[in-house]
């Protein structure tokens, strides 16, 4: 190492270091180189620690990642939506999806059911609903097995 760039680096004065015993200098010249290194060592541990942290940091939003290999906390808040003008449901003039009742013959039973007073004003009800309300159940019977047995005789 040469003596300008030590003095420099130590800030002593060159009067001083000319009466500085050479085992102190030695050792001065040595921690100096040392010291060098270490610092050289330390600027590609923070260059490797850039690039790592730049790998990391990689999404879908600054690489070419598909969004599915996001982070969860790097993906963004879903969206929320305003609220439309719309009510839920069907609206005015749709034509409705219902399923269709199945004609009274093909019924394998029908069961009437007739209140016995008014809900609204409690006075005994007679007579019969020309069009009442109808509800179909529609069952699938249970599977029964079919077993045939074949017999090879010699």
């Amino acid at each position: 190492m040469d003596k300008k760039h030590l003095l420099e680096m130590t800030g002593i004065d060159v009067d001083d270091w000319e009466n500085t015993p050479v085992p102190v200098r030695d050792l001065v010249e040595k921690l100096v180189e040392k010291i060098e290194q270490l610092e050289k060592h330390k600027k590609e541990l923070q260059e490797t620690n850039e690039k790592i942290n730049e790998k990391v940091n990689q999404n879908s939003q600054n690489s070419n990642l598909p969004p599915a290999l996001d982070p969860l906390d790097v993906q963004p808040p879903k969206k929320k939506r305003k609220p439309g003008t719309k009510k839920r449901g069907g609206q005015p003039g749709h034509k409705g999806h219902s399923r269709f009742l199945y004609p009274v013959e093909d019924c394998k039973q029908v069961t009437d059911y007739y209140p016995q007073r008014c809900s609204c004003c409690g006075e005994e009800l007679t007579g019969s609903d020309s069009n009442p309300h109808r509800h179909q159940v529609v069952e699938i019977p249970p599977i029964k097995l079919e077993i045939v047995e074949h017999r090879l005789h010699q």
